[in-house]
C-alpha cells in the first residue's frame, strides 16, 4: 500500500532551485535525469516510508540522499509522507 505524499511549499521552492541550478550549470539533460531520480525516490518512499535514514533528532524525519550534492528531507506520519525540503549536502544540516 502506498502512502499519500504531500508536497510542502518549501519543498517545491527548493526543488525548483536545485533543478534550475543543475539546468543552468550542467544542461537540461542532467536536470531531467535528476528529476527522474527524485521521482523514483519519492515513489520508493511512498511504498516504504522507513526506507531511508532517520535524522538523529527525531525518527519521524528522514533523509534520502539524491546525489552527492543533495538530499531530500521528509516526515513520516501515520497516514502520509510530507516532503519538507531538499538541501545541499555540503551545508551543515539543521539537526546537528
Amino acid at each position: 500500500m502506498t502512502a499519500e505524499v504531500v508536497y510542502t511549499d518549501t519543498y517545491k521552492i527548493t526543488l525548483i532551485a536545485v533543478i534550475n541550478y543543475v539546468e543552468n550549470n550542467y544542461g537540461a539533460s542532467s536536470a531531467g535525469k535528476l528529476l527522474d531520480r527524485i521521482d523514483r525516490i519519492v515513489k520508493k518512499i511512498s511504498i516504504n516510508p522507513d526506507l531511508y535514514q532517520a535524522i538523529p533528532v527525531d525518527a519521524r524525519y528522514r533523509r534520502a540522499v539524491i546525489s552527492r550534492q543533495s538530499s531530500l528531507v521528509y516526515e513520516v506520519t501515520e497516514t502520509k509522507i510530507i516532503l519538507l525540503y531538499i538541501f545541499d549536502n555540503r551545508q551543515d544540516p539543521v539537526w546537528t
